[in-house]
């Protein structure tokens, strides 16, 4: 299985997908750096939250951009074909079902781990070149954000656990993204929706405790940063999720 891991992540690093995704990563960080000095050139002599550790304390309250790609991530290793466990190359021979799905699974976390470290080390490495004479950026403000960036891992493997599931289960790509889009950000946006002060219907308001979405906003305060929430609910949807996608794939015929 390690052998298989090893082939699958090689094949997945050196696709074309995998580039385009870092060239995203690169492009959210210039157009956020791009805004944040549009505002601060645009509204002359008032820089106030237009400071470096502004857009930095910014960015960790949008990490639901990033879960929203988890989907990417999973597809980047899942491949152009469905898995057929009735072939067997090099990587597969004596392989089950669970092991490929699995295997497939830990390559998708290992990939999730590179693209994480990569898009930290390009945002930090990016914004004190658009915000070099402020000053306002110090060791404390980039170790605050490095912490985030690790208490917001449990929610980015729950999110493509989600993707392997439905890229999984689903008859096909198309139909696995609808899925992802309708499940993991129309639906949670709606339930967030009928909880809001205005409408405020209560079992909306109980349903928002344990989805994923609304966890990404907490993040951007150390006070609100509800550690143990986050990682025993990303550990259950990624259960829930895992469960689900193996036995979708055991029970496809092929």
């Amino acid at each position: 299985m390690v052998y298989y891991i090893k082939t699958q992540l090689n094949t997945a690093l050196h696709r074309k997908y995998t580039k385009h995704y870092i060239c995203g990563i690169i492009a959210a960080c210039l157009v956020a750096n791009l805004a944040m000095s549009g505002f601060r050139n645009i509204i002359y002599g008032m820089n106030d939250g237009t400071f470096a550790y502004n857009l930095i304390m910014f960015a960790k309250g949008f990490f639901w951009i990033p879960y929203y790609s988890c989907i990417f991530i999973a597809d980047i290793v899942f491949g152009d074909n469905y898995p057929d466990p009735r072939i067997r190359d090099k990587s597969t021979i004596g392989l089950s079902r669970a092991q490929i799905f699995f295997g497939k699974f830990i390559t998708e976390l290992i990939a999730l781990v590179i693209y994480a470290l990569l898009a930290t080390i390009i945002f930090l490495v990016i914004t004190p070149l658009f915000q070099v004479h402020d000053g306002t950026i110090d060791a404390s403000i980039i170790i605050d954000f490095i912490q985030a960036v690790v208490i917001a891992m449990p929610l980015f493997v729950a999110g493509v656990a989600i993707g392997n599931m439905f890229l999984f289960s689903a008859k096909n790509k198309k139909q696995a993204f609808i899925l992802f889009v309708i499940c993991v950000i129309l639906v949670p946006r709606a339930i967030i929706y009928l909880a809001t002060d205005n409408i405020r219907i209560m079992p909306f308001v109980w349903l928002t405790k344990i989805l994923l979405t609304p966890q990404f906003q907490e993040l951007q305060f150390y006070a609100t940063r509800d550690v143990t929430k986050i990682i025993t609910t990303s550990v259950v949807y990624t259960i829930i999720a895992c469960i689900i996608g193996c036995r979708s794939f055991y029970k496809r015929e092929f």
